[in-house]
């Protein structure tokens, strides 16, 4: 990933990833990530998703337990856009963790268990998404396996059945990508496909029309898209 140290939006220090390793900053705990509610609502608000569709899981109701009571009650594959906004973690990162995963509410409220949605968790979902967004760390990274390529939530969620995924390939700044994802979101209800949507959003932060410092590339370069873009 790109050099980022020293770098400061409003002169204040980033220390907001959405990394796993945040665990060794806080003293074993995931912190949260006020942002990630705020990214919720936007983009709720940017596509005028209907209340009717529980279309917000937000805080304790964003667990792995409900993403599976979803997937068992055939509502996920409902959904033509799913948005995780969260913390990401990689195998080694956390104790008994061995595949990547999204740090939903943890504990799970409603086990009392670890709130980790892994790839194993994601390949038994049921999709039928035109984009699923991963808006947390290192969420495009896995093993790489000879013959197959990168094994991870990426493949996963394409298994599972969504048709396109954006996904980081480092950690990311909490606020910038919120930005990233928001810009995606507005310019796609505005017609743009989904290749021409995230290629604006990151043209706006290149250009600093998102914020002084988000020119550089390790604000706006770690979300990619794959699979059917057009």
């Amino acid at each position: 990933a790109p050099d980022a140290a020293g770098a400061s939006v409003a002169g204040a220090e980033i220390l907001d990833l959405r990394a796993g390793t945040y665990l060794q900053l806080m003293g074993g705990s995931f912190p949260g990530l006020p942002d990630t509610e705020d990214e919720a609502r936007e983009i709720k608000s940017i596509l005028g998703a209907p209340d009717a569709s529980q279309p917000l899981q937000l805080k304790e109701a964003a667990s792995r337990s409900n993403v599976l009571r979803f997937n068992r009650e055939n509502k996920l594959n409902q959904y033509r856009y799913l948005v995780f906004a969260c913390h990401g973690i990689l195998p080694g990162e956390v104790d008994f963790v061995t595949q990547p995963a999204l740090v939903l509410s943890h504990p799970d409220p409603s086990t009392q268990q670890g709130g980790f949605l892994t790839m194993a968790d994601v390949l038994g979902l049921q999709l039928n998404a035109d984009l699923v967004t991963l808006s947390a760390c290192n969420t495009g990274r896995g093993k790489l396996q000879r013959g197959e390529g990168v094994i991870g939530l990426t493949r996963a969620f394409m298994f599972a059945g969504t048709r396109a995924i954006t996904v980081t390939l480092w950690s990311v700044e909490s606020k910038s990508a919120k930005t990233l994802t928001t810009g995606l979101y507005h310019n796609l209800k505005s017609g743009k496909n989904l290749a021409e949507s995230l290629r604006a959003a990151k043209l706006r932060m290149i250009h600093r029309e998102a914020g002084e410092y988000y020119d550089h590339p390790f604000f706006w370069a770690p979300l990619v898209m794959m699979g059917d873009v057009s």
